[in-house]
């Protein structure tokens, strides 16, 4: 999911005081691999999170990153993840994938990336930081997207008339 990218675009930053907060999972070897990465000196990893944890961490965060790589899996997804940091009001650096590309752009929240590129996530990173008014704009607008578009309550009338279209 990138991490081995973000770690390294750490490095490509001029900004040698940026960190990167993640938490989850993550399997050993993953975790051997970035440690032994440059870049592993920026990081905090904090492990498994409650959601007051993640609360806490996206509260101190300039920016949430969503980079898949473009995987089949992943090209069509909707990850969790991205509306949840668009709900806590933060600006999205994602995968440039054409549906995740709709929905940033469409509410102008965030910057679309190469996953694969580690030069190209370390110049948003350091766009968001080298720009924390627009960056803090991009943030209200995900929220408000996530107020009125990407919820369950707005999706919920796209199924129940999925439903009646079924049914009649």
């Amino acid at each position: 999911r990138g991490a081995v990218e973000m770690v390294e675009a750490l490095t490509l930053m001029p900004n040698a005081s940026a960190k990167l907060q993640m938490a989850g999972g993550m399997p050993p070897d993953l975790e051997a691999k970035l440690k032994e990465m440059q870049g592993w000196s920026q990081v905090r990893f904090h492990g498994w999170a409650g959601r007051p944890e993640v609360a806490n961490l996206l509260a101190v965060c300039r920016a949430g990153l969503v980079l898949f790589h473009p995987e089949p899996n992943h090209i069509r997804a909707q990850p969790n993840k991205m509306f949840e940091y668009m709900a806590a009001g933060l600006p999205v650096i994602v995968s440039d994938f054409p549906l995740w590309r709709e929905i940033v752009e469409g509410a102008d929240c965030g910057l679309m990336v190469d996953p694969l590129d580690p030069q190209a996530i370390a110049d948003a990173m350091q766009w968001i930081l080298d720009h924390p008014a627009d960056a803090e704009q991009m943030g209200r607008r995900g929220r408000k997207a996530v107020e009125q578009q990407y919820n369950w309550e707005a999706e919920s009338e796209n199924l129940v008339a999925l439903y009646r279209t079924l049914i009649s």
